[in-house]
């Protein structure tokens, strides 16, 4: 548990350093009776942690403050349950006058980078299946998140070999090079066929 709680700590610290301009503070606060009722409603999620009998387990959220906005301040909210490394679903959560509401829910792995205003664009990676990885890159358009990228990567024994034709690529290079058993199997895995 001190483990996960140190890489829960280490990740929004890492956010923080990258997102807080210099001279910027990280003294605003979201208490956790402050969170949007979407966030503590998805406690009771069935895919999230329960006890056992099915019966949902009260859960604590860690937030770290990344900056500041127009309207107020801004949050990433993870339930503390979760290592950095989990892929846990995260939120992005600004804190105004008129309270505290989700921006955006994150699931899987997430990066905020510094875009051309105060929110950050979010670009995550989820592992959605044992052969496919999803990418998506979302940006603030003034009113709210709206997804401006998203590519899906295949992975064969593990590895990402890319897109399709990057994957073709792949095998190619792998027949030139004889490793036959790699290049059956991206062709297996991402075409469908078992022959070169």
């Amino acid at each position: 548990m001190k483990t996960r709680t140190t890489l829960i700590a280490m990740t929004f610290a890492a956010a923080a350093a990258l997102w807080t301009a210099a001279g910027e503070t990280s003294d605003p606060v979201l208490n956790s009776n402050e969170l949007p009722a979407d966030i503590t409603a998805s406690a009771c999620n069935p895919s999230m942690v329960s006890d056992g009998a099915g019966a949902c387990q009260v859960q604590d959220y860690a937030n770290r403050w990344i900056g500041k906005t127009a309207r107020g301040d801004l949050f990433v909210v993870m339930g503390s349950f979760c290592a950095a490394d989990d892929g846990c679903r995260a939120w992005l959560v600004e804190k105004s006058a008129m309270g505290a509401s989700t921006l955006l829910a994150m699931n899987g792995n997430f990066h905020l980078r510094r875009g051309a205003n105060a929110y950050p664009v979010v670009e995550t990676h989820t592992e959605i299946s044992a052969l496919n990885n999803a990418y998506n890159r979302f940006e603030w358009n003034g009113a709210t998140y709206a997804r401006t990228g998203s590519k899906l990567l295949y992975k064969v024994d593990g590895k990402e070999c890319g897109t399709r034709e990057e994957c073709s690529n792949v095998a190619r290079k792998a027949l030139q090079h004889e490793d036959i058993d790699r290049a059956v199997k991206i062709w297996e895995n991402v075409h469908g066929v078992s022959w070169i």
